[in-house]
């Protein structure tokens, strides 16, 4: 059975020069429009796998950054919570030494060894004593009553 091409070459006395030689041109043939769908879908579907692949790949990058931060943030966490349990702890034994340095007991020895005082034989305490009135007080009752009227403004409307 003789080809296309070979009736055209019998036509024109050449060869055609797209055609290589000794290799067959392939079978052609009416493509069917189910088949071309099927191929379709199936690049789809690839391309769908790949996609959901790499948002997958994404969610489990992000997820793991995101656990890597929270671990971080907690391990800064639990080093400020020592340290805070330190500072507490130091502060309690300032208090406690500022306490025993401030004892009655340690300042009357320091007193009397050190600086060599003598406890006193009694206490006397002495009464408050009223001070009377002020001199602003005693200065307003010796104006007389009609001098302090008038210089008092009135706030009437």
């Amino acid at each position: 059975m003789a080809t296309r091409s070979s009736a055209l070459e019998r036509a024109t006395g050449r060869r055609a020069e797209s055609e290589p030689r000794g290799k067959a041109r392939p079978q052609l043939g009416v493509v069917d429009h189910r088949h071309a769908l099927q191929r379709a879908r199936r690049r789809q579907a690839r391309a769908l796998y790949f996609l959901s692949g790499g948002v997958l790949a994404a969610a489990l990058t992000v997820a793991a950054a995101g656990h890597a931060m929270l671990a971080a943030t907690q391990l800064r966490s639990d080093t400020l919570q020592s340290q805070l349990a330190g500072a507490v702890g130091t502060e309690q034994n300032l208090e406690l030494r500022k306490a025993t340095l401030e004892s009655p007991s340690r300042v009357m020895s320091l007193a009397e060894h050190r600086y060599k005082m003598v406890a006193p034989s009694g206490v006397t305490y002495l009464q408050p004593v009223d001070p009377g009135e002020s001199v602003l007080q005693a200065h307003e009752s010796a104006r007389p009553a009609a001098h302090r009227s008038a210089s008092v403004p009135s706030h009437r409307p």
